[in-house]
């Protein structure tokens, strides 16, 4: 405890930091003179002893004294070895030694074999630091070749102890790390003194700084020192002056926010770098239908429980940008979702708009809806009734049947723009809601039966064949008879319509037991032309036709009229379809009641079958 405390303290720790830093730049200092000196010392020795070794072998002496013989060579070996403090060894051109100036001492047996003896032997001078015999001491070794006028005799090798060399280095050593220990200590003790002045000083400020820090703005701190720290002082005291000015101007501010965040009519939700929820205004619970007490510090998942609108958020974390998007939470709720990132970084945090779009998207899907159904649908028929009506003012007024052909033509004319209209204002009210539905339990066969047998005529001229299965122990329906009566006659109609004569039409119910709870499923199935599959998703939308060139009259809402019913009944319509093999249209009915003892394994598959 006694070391930690005096850590706690500022100047301690400066001065352990500095401490540190002169302890590691004197430990490198030290190491990188020690090596630089070593290797100087080690490569003076070096060519010191190389140069020793090669005058010893000019002249003619020592060519006179191998040719003489091994004694003559021998003494001539000793000779060397006293005067140049080294054991000197001759080898023949094959590397076998033939004197020694330490005849007594281990043979040097594998002399021969060494680098440099054999780089000596080829004619050139080299060198190496090896052990000695036992590997127990250091030598320098140096191998220079013997030549008679240009015949090489052998090498002479000389092996010189490093006990000096090594002598010398550690001198070099104890000096060098003696001298930056030395520094190192006056430096520590002239930073320490220094610190201690400093410390003072910043102790002071310190606890002004505190006292401004729990909220006591009027703190100042008194110093009339110059120098850094009298700079610091006084800096610090302006920085408290422009704070207390600033924290009211942002309390001023923080009201106003507040102010405009609790009374604007688009959610704002501000959320942390992990997505957690810090802020939500009374506009954005209530569209997200949640509180402020269930949103705060729970992340934005949580509190918009819808996965549209937390991808939003997903997208912007993974891109770093603001993204945008437009979702139907529900029929009657369409939202407008912006998440933007905290200056464009997402790390600090983002900024969640949610707009209430409703109103507006539902007046600009009516104008839009109104605008291009109505002009596309009523051109045909207005042009049609205006080329007749030119017609019979240019010549056929004086040609009573003619005028009669084309009045009745007029008339037929006008009878489809009738239709179109009854059936927009029909669809209108279906849409709206503002046809109730006269529900009651009946069998399916009840209801889909007399919608086939009122267009068996039709079929029969069209030379077409009519398959109906529709099992009369289907369990009970809850419907509008005469309204699924309705979505029969439609689908049935379109099959007949684009069946060529040959083809098959076939009506089948089946239960469908686990499709959203227990439903039947009717399906109205032909083998006529087929519908391409870019316009099989349009089919249901109002005056879409799949394919004009072949829409042999209609209105074009039939489908529509038809999805819509089904809906409010709480069922599914669906077309599939392979052009040029037929198509096949289904859609859902709600059982009345569920059925006792119902084994799902024996009913038909909850999905529908694939179109094939």
């Amino acid at each position: 405890m006694r070391i930690l405390r005096p850590l706690s303290r500022l100047r301690w720790r400066a001065v352990y930091g500095v401490w540190l830093v002169l302890l590691v730049i004197m430990a490198l200092a030290a190491l990188y003179l020690v090596l630089r000196s070593e290797t100087v010392q080690r490569a003076r020795f070096e060519q010191s002893h190389i140069r020793q070794a090669e005058a010893a072998t000019v002249g003619d002496r020592l060519v006179q004294r191998w040719m003489a013989g091994p004694a003559a060579l021998q003494q001539e070996v000793r000779y060397l070895a006293t005067l140049l403090d080294a054991r000197v060894t001759a080898l023949t051109v094959q590397g076998q030694v033939i004197a020694d100036s330490q005849p007594g001492a281990p043979a040097q047996s594998e002399l021969g074999l060494s680098t440099e003896v054999r780089a000596a032997l080829t004619g050139s001078t080299a060198a190496a630091t090896r052990l000695g015999p036992g590997g127990r001491e250091h030598f320098f070794s140096v191998a220079v070749p013997i030549n008679r006028a240009g015949t090489p005799l052998g090498a002479l090798h000389f092996a010189f102890p490093l006990q000096e060399l090594e002598t010398g280095l550690r001198q070099t050593r104890s000096i060098v790390f003696l001298v930056c220990l030395g520094v190192a200590l006056l430096s520590i003790w002239l930073v320490l003194g220094y610190a201690e002045v400093e410390a003072r000083a910043l102790r002071r400020m310190t606890r002004v700084i505190e006292r401004i820090t729990e909220g006591d703005l009027d703190a100042r701190i008194l110093s009339l020192a110059s120098g850094e720290l009298g700079v610091l002082a006084r800096a610090l005291n302006r920085m408290a002056d422009k704070l207390q000015i600033q924290m009211k101007k942002r309390a001023r501010a923080k009201n106003r926010l507040d102010t405009v965040l609790h009374v604007m009519t688009d959610g704002v939700l501000i959320l942390n770098r992990a997505g957690e929820v810090k802020l939500i205004n009374p506009a954005a619970a209530r569209l997200l239908h949640t509180t402020e007490a269930r949103a705060l510090d729970r992340s934005f998942v949580h509190a918009a429980r819808d996965h549209r609108v937390a991808e939003v958020w997903t997208r912007c974390q993974e891109s770093g940008e603001e993204e945008t998007a437009a979702i139907e939470i529900s029929p009657t709720q369409f939202m407008r979702v912006v998440v933007t990132p905290y200056f464009k970084r997402a790390g600090r945090g983002y900024l969640v708009m949610i707009q209430d779009l409703t109103q507006l998207r539902r007046l600009q899907t009516i104008r839009q809806d109104f605008i291009s159904n109505i002009s596309h649908e009523l051109r045909t028929p207005l042009a049609s009734l205006r080329a007749l009506a030119e017609t019979l003012r240019d010549s056929a007024l004086d040609d009573p049947p003619a005028a009669h052909r084309f009045l009745d033509r007029m008339e037929v004319e006008v009878d489809a723009l009738t239709q179109m209209v009854e059936e927009l204002l029909e669809l209108s009210r279906i849409e709206s809601g503002q046809v109730p539905l006269r529900l009651n339990p009946i069998l399916p066969s009840a209801a889909i039966l007399p919608a086939v047998e009122r267009l068996r005529p039709q079929i029969e001229r069209g030379q077409q064949a009519l398959i109906v299965d529709v099992p009369r122990e289907l369990p009970l329906v809850l419907i509008d008879a005469e309204r699924i009566q309705q979505v029969v006659t439609n689908l049935l109609h379109n099959a007949i319509k684009f069946t060529p004569p040959g083809g098959q039409v076939t009506v089948s119910a089946r239960l469908a037991p686990n499709l959203q709870g227990d439903m039947v499923q009717v399906v109205v199935e032909d083998t006529g032309i087929g519908i391409a599959p870019a316009e099989l998703t349009r089919i249901f939308e109002r005056f879409y036709k799949a394919d004009r060139s072949r829409a042999v009259g209609g209105t074009g809402l039939g489908l529509a009229i038809s999805k819509h019913v089904i809906q409010a009944h709480g069922g599914t319509i669906w077309a599939e379809s392979v052009e040029g093999e037929g198509s096949r249209f289904c859609f859902t009915l709600p059982v009345a009641e569920p059925l006792p003892g119902l084994d799902a394994a024996s009913a038909a598959p909850a999905t529908p079958a694939p179109f094939a």
